[in-house]
């Protein structure tokens, strides 16, 4: 399974408030979304090398889909995972010049190609892969899939603490 936990529309602050384990998962899962949507628009199609080099999964998740459907839909998703990657230095004390494989091959795309690819779809809103947890807001539902769904790995390090909506989005025990 892969995800983006948007909690915030500054993504930053999203960063901020994800748990531990998701800075990390963030990281790896978000530059196999990336590198998946890419490759279904056709980058690198002529290079075998290149594509062996890139993650191909999960071709069919709501979350490559909408990735794959528009570039500013993949652009966000990429500054996500950039929020991430900086989180992840931040938190385990890495040194700016340290980068997460993961995120060292999204950084191996070539942005302009990425651009000039022929998107098939229209910019939209990330999707909701909140299970019951839904609401009209994207960022509302991922507060509410967060505050009860992930409660079990409620864990941040360093300075980081639980996000402050954290109760209010809590139902039942």
């Amino acid at each position: 399974m892969v995800n983006a936990f948007w909690l915030d529309r500054d993504l930053d602050q999203t960063a901020r408030w994800l748990v531990d384990s998701h800075v990390l998962s963030s990281v790896f899962e978000n530059a196999m979304v990336l590198t998946t949507a890419v490759q279904l628009n056709g980058y690198a199609e002529g290079d075998p090398e290149v594509r062996e080099a890139l993650y191909f999964t999960h071709a069919d998740h709501p979350l490559t889909r909408w990735a794959a459907a528009h570039y500013d839909n993949w652009a966000y998703l990429r500054a996500y995972a950039e929020a991430a990657h900086e989180e992840w230095r931040y938190r385990w004390d890495h040194p700016p010049e340290k980068t997460h494989g993961s995120w060292a091959t999204v950084e191996s795309l070539d942005e302009a190609a990425v651009a000039a690819l022929d998107w098939p779809g229209e910019p939209g809103d990330p999707p909701q892969v909140t299970g019951e947890w839904q609401a009209d807001d994207y960022v509302e539902a991922y507060r509410l899939y967060y505050a009860n769904e992930k409660r079990d790995l409620f864990e941040w390090s360093k300075d980081r603490t639980a996000p402050p909506w954290l109760e209010a989005y809590r139902r039942g025990s």
